[in-house]
């Protein structure tokens, strides 16, 4: 074979890598191993792994500010930007967490990170798709006037991760979730209230990861002192802690009429209602139909159609309102 010959074949060999998306650099390194979660150490470890597994074009997803709301933008890249996998060195402080069958998340505990990777299995697993998350950029954004003190700035990533877990619909959604509930508890940490209420109803919801009973008591707790539904949730909490079925009793059903009534003094009409049905139906106490129409005439003081219902319903009854009777 002639000098020009051997030249243009090394070429289209050449070219052959490129059209097939990876670096020449992965066909001429030895692939770590089969075994993802083996593959996942040696890449997180290695520079020149995540060079030579690293396919090219790269997809890429982030989050950037659009007005004051996140948009989420997708883009094709021919590689990857100086450092942008640097939260997988051992320097970091950050955790990795391996999902099979080919992912690898990166986040910190206070939801201020969240990085998943996505791998593609030919020869050897090659990183596909990265999607950057990290909202710190984007509030950033939203608060150049307006100063966020930490625990607001926490609460308002939260509900952001939390929106953009609804809106994503995809494998994506379950982190997003879990990135809500530590900006969340986060935020509670910090002396947010209604972080510590959104904290515990994120986890009850199914969404993110289950917290332990006693860290939700803990949350429900601190946050009923100032947030009237963090008041009703307590109350229901008392009673199944967080096991849903109409037909056991209630678990604890002093503290949870307790509860209520927190929440009624801070003015919840909505506590007010479920403190009549308590009464009428003898539900958490023994019934007292005449305090049961005191709670319900003092919802009906906030316009709440319920507590009208309620009045009618045991008038129709026979009972009579006792002006001396109150319902806290």
């Amino acid at each position: 074979m002639t000098k020009n010959k051997r030249v243009r074949l090394l070429g289209f060999k050449g070219l052959t890598l490129l059209v097939c998306g990876l670096s020449s650099e992965a066909f001429a390194a030895q692939c770590p191993s089969d075994n993802f979660a083996e593959f996942v150490k040696a890449f997180s470890a290695k520079p020149e792994v995540r060079q030579a597994f690293t396919a090219s074009p790269v997809q890429k997803l982030k989050v950037a500010v659009d007005g004051n709301k996140p948009k989420v933008i997708q883009q094709k890249l021919p590689a990857l930007e100086a450092g942008e996998l640097n939260v997988l060195s051992t320097k970091s402080s950050l955790i990795l967490q391996v999902k099979l069958p080919n992912r690898l998340i990166a986040r910190d505990q206070a939801g201020e990170v969240l990085k998943i990777l996505t791998f593609k299995r030919s020869d050897c697993w090659v990183l596909s798709r990265v999607e950057d998350w990290s909202l710190e950029a984007v509030l950033d954004a939203q608060t150049q006037t307006t100063a966020l003190s930490p625990e607001d700035r926490a609460l308002h990533r939260g509900d952001m991760f939390n929106d953009l877990g609804i809106q994503v619909h995809s494998d994506s959604s379950a982190q997003l979730y879990e990135a809500a509930l530590n900006s969340y508890l986060d935020g509670a940490q910090k002396g947010s209230v209604q972080a510590a209420f959104a904290a515990a109803s994120i986890s009850l919801s199914g969404q993110a990861p289950e917290l332990a009973t006693s860290k939700i008591f803990d949350l429900l707790i601190t946050a009923s002192k100032k947030v009237p539904d963090a008041g009703i949730a307590l109350a229901g909490f008392y009673c199944d802690e967080g096991e849903h079925d109409e037909f056991r009793n209630c678990i604890n059903p002093q503290k949870s009429l307790a509860a209520l009534e927190g929440a009624a003094r801070l003015g919840s009409a909505d506590a007010l209602i479920q403190l009549g049905e308590s009464y009428e139906t003898g539900k958490l106490v023994a019934k007292d139909l005449p305090r049961a129409i005191a709670c319900y005439l003092e919802a009906e003081k906030s316009e709440h159609e319920t507590g009208t219902r309620g009045v009618e319903r045991l008038e129709n009854q026979g009972v009579v309102a006792n002006n001396s009777i109150h319902c806290l």
